[in-house]
């Protein structure tokens, strides 16, 4: 319990207030309604570095993602990637909260700014934790898409062990093109850290085969974990099972 006030070793950047609002009341908030609404729940929560930096990565299926790891993650106030479009895109406050709030790290995926991957290499340095979503976009249909060569240069360059994180049941509850719903289960599969070095003996191809495998893995393990909780009724079917080979959906609402 006294380890949100622990200051320093969540994030020696954050002011004591600041992490006390955003990763405290507003981040206990959100949860609580996200566990009302989709009965939001988290799994290896275990297996979160206490301290030190760590580079999570974890699929994309909804704009409810970054906010989920943000909560998951909040005992280490992280900062994630975000696209610039989501300050002028966004209704409030989210571009407040977004900007202000966790000082969210924009990229304007039309340019070659190396700003970004800066900033987040500035964290790793710094023993803190960052968040990326290598499919660099949202699927389409809760598939996983390949990962995007630029999370190969913050692993190299960065130095610190991978966090994979597996993300399930977003997609049904705010899919791609489409608002909210307030149906679905969601639930998050933290899995364990993967040294740097281990990454960095396999080379560009086969560490990001590797990850895309381990987080594709995490994910199905959450899928299969929602059908046996919700008894067949959730996620709902679709090709997300042809690529992990998850059992049949036996009701769709």
């Amino acid at each position: 319990m006294l380890s949100i006030l622990q200051f320093r070793r969540r994030n020696d950047e954050r002011s004591a207030a600041g992490q006390l609002l955003w990763y405290g009341l507003v981040s206990w908030t959100v949860g609580l309604m996200c566990w009302l609404i989709w009965r939001f729940r988290t799994i290896g929560r275990r297996h979160i570095p206490r301290q030190g930096a760590a580079l999570a990565i974890a699929n994309h299926q909804s704009h409810l993602d970054p906010m989920l790891l943000g909560i998951i993650l909040r005992d280490r106030c992280p900062r994630m990637m975000a696209r610039q479009s989501l300050l002028t895109n966004s209704p409030w406050p989210i571009p407040y909260a977004l900007r202000v709030g966790v000082h969210c790290i924009f990229v304007d995926r039309e340019s070659a700014d190396p700003g970004p991957m800066r900033s987040v290499l500035r964290e790793l340095h710094s023993g803190r934790v960052s968040v990326v979503f290598p499919e660099g976009t949202r699927s389409l249909d809760g598939t996983m898409l390949p990962f995007e060569r630029g999370v190969w240069l913050l692993i190299k360059r960065g130095g610190a062990p991978v966090l994979p994180i597996g993300v399930e049941g977003t997609f049904d509850a705010w899919p791609k093109g489409s608002g909210p719903k307030r149906k679905g289960r969601i639930l998050v599969n933290v899995g364990e850290t993967i040294p740097c070095e281990e990454l960095l003996e396999m080379g560009v191809e086969r560490a990001l085969a590797f990850l895309h495998d381990r987080v594709n893995t995490l994910r199905a393990e959450a899928r299969a974990e929602i059908r046996r909780r919700t008894r067949g009724r959730w996620p709902l079917p679709g090709p997300a099972d042809e690529q992990t080979g998850a059992p049949p959906c036996t009701a769709g609402t």
